[in-house]
């Protein structure tokens, strides 16, 4: 059975490219261009991983980490956090919400490789235990 990945990002070009990336790869893709949209995808899905943009309209990727780690059913998903700027603030706060790890764009195939055999094999011995 394939892992299954949610990836938010206001950009239809990141989410392409992650998309086409992450399904090269093998795993099943669900894209959202919204953090509300990614949070009805959580409530009704469950994902082995989510990957979501940092600086979004209406619902940055911090508030969105917030609303899944609220879910209990859901806050064990690793999340990976996306931005092109280097605001330590911002990425220490990302951290204390439960963001996992955090990677600047544009994103590598070679880095995102590294983290999903991190992330999700993780979570796939977690769930053995």
């Amino acid at each position: 059975m394939k892992k299954k990945i949610l990836v938010v990002d206001d950009s239809p070009f990141i989410l392409k490219v992650i998309e086409d990336m992450l399904r090269e790869l093998n795993y099943e893709v669900t894209t959202a261009d919204n953090g509300a949209t990614a949070c009805a995808h959580v409530e009704s899905n469950l994902y082995d991983m989510i990957i979501t943009d940092l600086h979004m309209p209406n619902m940055d990727g911090i508030e969105f980490t917030k609303r899944v780690k609220r879910i209990p059913e859901r806050r064990f998903i690793p999340i990976v956090m996306l931005s092109s700027e280097g605001d330590e603030e911002k990425i220490a706060e990302a951290k204390q919400m439960g963001v996992s790890t955090f990677l600047r764009k544009p994103v590598k195939e070679t880095q995102l490789k590294a983290i999903l055999q991190i992330a999700v094999g993780r979570l796939a011995s977690s769930q053995m235990a």
